[in-house]
């Protein structure tokens, strides 16, 4: 080989040396980016359940307290009679059209 054919050669070795490093280096970039986005999405999903875990402790450790066992009674009881009021009006209603009363 001439002198000339071994510079060629290594010049073309060198050439595909730095070739090969630099699509390398593109190749990391990229996979960086798509790291750093998904990275990113993982920290805002964390933030957010992070914030939806806290606000739902906070409603559990600031629960309005339970009604009396009486008042709930109460509240029924009083719900029943006024649906049977309702109920009553309603037949008296349809007896009146009817021109039962």
């Amino acid at each position: 080989m001439a002198p000339n054919e071994v510079q060629l050669l290594v010049v073309g070795f060198v050439l595909g040396a730095w070739t090969v490093a630099i699509w390398h280096m593109a190749l990391d970039m990229r996979d960086a980016r798509r790291s750093l986005v998904e990275s990113e999405q993982a920290r805002r999903r964390a933030a957010g359940d992070t914030y939806l875990n806290s606000f739902r402790l906070y409603r559990l450790q600031h629960r309005p307290p339970a009604p009396h066992p009486a008042e709930v009674l109460e509240a029924s009881v009083r719900d029943f009679q006024l649906k049977v009021y309702d109920s009553l009006d309603r037949v008296e209603g349809a007896a009146r059209r009817d021109g039962l009363l």
